[in-house]
């Protein structure tokens, strides 16, 4: 079971990388299954060890005696294979983004001139996007190493939207708990809005270099917070009229 833990671990630790994209979630999910696989008939680091203990009667100084059933290791990966299988990604879908990815090209030219053209025109259409434009601008970026066209920019940028897991919007949640919190209820909702915004996707704030941006707020006519005392306005008295200094 530690084998299986440790495995489940790395992917799901993997899948929680915002730079994962849904190809490199069916490639960690797949390689993961097949990890498994082999692990039924030949055990992991700690079944082996577990099972060198059961032969000499000793594990880590201390004597095995057998109280409890077995598990079937068998059945049990078994079971964990089948319910990764039903993690895995739309198989249509991963298979029309595949071709976007340079790391899935064929490595001869001869294999890689039509390669990939049937998925681009399928999730070109899907997008609503020009499926002819997309298939010669695709044709250019790899046979001819250019730059992505208009058509072709808009689908791997598409193919960056979908995401493989929930971990972006638990992040969303955990960012909007810290923002709209009850002593910044009175925030108006474009404020907040941005706030959310530069939260979600700005950079870490280690890496941050507010001086430009403030430079510019206060260029644009905004006061600093230091340019006014906080508090309440002190109250001004009236000066004295002058009639009455010559009573």
């Amino acid at each position: 079971m530690k084998d299986v833990l440790r495995e489940l671990k790395s992917l799901s630790l993997k899948l929680q990388r915002r730079e994962t994209s849904l190809v490199d979630a069916s490639c960690y999910i797949q390689q993961t299954i097949d990890v498994l696989t082999a692990m039924k008939t030949s055990g992991g680091k700690s079944t082996q060890k577990v099972e060198e203990g059961i032969a000499t009667g000793m594990f880590k100084d201390v004597e095995l005696s057998e109280s409890r059933p077995k598990i079937n290791r068998l059945q049990f990966y078994q079971s964990i294979i089948d319910s990764l299988k039903k993690r895995l990604p739309e198989p249509d879908l991963v298979r029309m983004l595949k071709p976007l990815d340079k790391r899935f090209w064929p490595e001869q030219r001869s294999a890689l001139i039509l390669y990939g053209e049937n998925e681009v025109r399928a999730l070109a259409k899907v997008l609503g996007e020009p499926a002819r434009e997309a298939i010669e601008e695709f044709r250019d970026y790899k046979l001819e190493n250019k730059s992505p066209g208009k058509a072709l920019q808009k689908l791997q940028t598409a193919s960056k939207t979908f995401l493989p897991t929930s971990a972006e919007c638990e992040r969303g949640f955990s960012a909007v708990n810290l923002t709209d919190t009850d002593k910044r209820n009175k925030l108006r909702e474009k404020s907040l809005f941005s706030l959310l915004f530069v939260d979600i996707n700005g950079p870490p704030l280690e890496q941050f270099d507010p001086q430009p941006f403030a430079r510019s707020w206060i260029k644009a006519g905004h006061k600093p917070s230091t340019s006014w005392l906080p508090g309440p306005k002190a109250k001004k008295k009236p000066p004295r009229s002058l009639w009455s200094l010559l009573q």
